[in-house]
């Protein structure tokens, strides 16, 4: 397996963002069912000296991974992706009255799901049983603060498992997984064939977007435990925190992903490798052949 430290993948629109040195190659599927391909030419000199520093590299981990998949998607939309979704006659009958495509109509229904989930199951939910079901029980005021705070991770962990089964976000879930398929299939410098990448696992030892929900649930915890009393120093302490807890929380993870052949290891790493199960589907064989596109024009220009 290639070292995962020099590559950075993320989906993107019906397609992946492959990075491996100084190229970065993007492929989508289009309508035509044929592959589109880019590669754009950059260097990461200061963001690979990053990588290197201890606590440092955990805020960039966090960071890029978010900024690497705004960078895919707005990249790949000028290669003319296949529509995500084609909705059904009812939601393509219904885009034509506003005058947008069946996939953009999907899209902001799911954001729409999206911001009720996490209103509901984060915010709402738990305050309601902080105010009104949690004083029922006479627990004392840092007894509602500890069951307020176990019910807004448990409502962040239903997100994380509901929120891939939409049909916009499932579709990026599967692309991940293709993703992970070739990283998993290759070895060295050599091209990764589409064969082995499909008998590969979707699994992966090193899951960015698993540690990002890992360091969000974790804040929601220290948010509990830092109060402020005005709003514009408890978004700042907030926004620290977040970035202090994913410096501590890297050092740790990196340290077990780089040590997984040990059993104990394995164990330490479960509750990562749940996350990452909630948030990665079985790719399609089609998905794994734009990820092999992809990975073997980024390697090859990359040398």
């Amino acid at each position: 397996m290639s070292d995962a430290r020099t590559i950075h993948a993320s989906p993107v629109a019906e397609g992946v963002r492959f990075q491996i040195g100084s190229a970065t190659a993007f492929a989508v599927r289009r309508e035509g069912k044929d592959i589109s391909l880019r590669i754009r030419r950059e260097y990461h000199t200061v963001r690979n000296a990053m990588e290197r520093i201890p606590f440092l590299r955990g805020i960039l981990r966090l960071v890029n991974g978010t900024a690497d998949f705004i960078d895919g998607v707005a990249e790949s939309a000028q290669l003319q992706p296949q529509p995500i979704v084609k909705g059904s006659r009812f939601e393509q009958r219904f885009a034509e009255l506003f005058r947008v495509n069946p996939t953009s109509f999907v899209a902001a229904g799911s954001a729409i799901v999206i911001i009720l989930l996490l209103g509901a199951l984060v915010a709402a939910g738990p305050w309601a049983l902080a105010k009104w079901v949690f004083p029922m029980w006479e627990l004392s005021r840092p007894g509602m603060n500890a069951a307020a705070c176990a019910a807004r991770v448990l409502g962040g962990l239903i997100c994380a498992a509901l929120i891939p089964r939409l049909r916009v976000v499932s579709r990026f879930c599967m692309y991940r997984g293709a993703i992970n398929k070739v990283e998993n299939a290759a070895v060295g410098a050599e091209p990764v064939r589409r064969e082995d990448a499909e008998k590969a696992s979707r699994l992966t030892g090193r899951s960015d977007a698993a540690f990002t929900i890992l360091v969000l649930l974790m804040s929601v915890i220290a948010f509990a435990l830092v109060r402020t009393f005005t709003l514009p120093v408890q978004l700042l302490v907030r926004v620290l925190l977040v970035f202090i807890i994913a410096a501590v929380v890297d050092e740790p993870v990196r340290l077990l992903e780089n040590h997984q052949q040990s059993a104990v290891c394995r164990v330490l790493l479960a509750p990562l490798r749940f996350l990452e199960r909630l948030l990665v589907r079985e790719p399609h064989p089609q998905m794994v052949e734009v990820a092999v596109c992809a990975y073997n024009a980024a390697l090859e220009n990359s040398k």
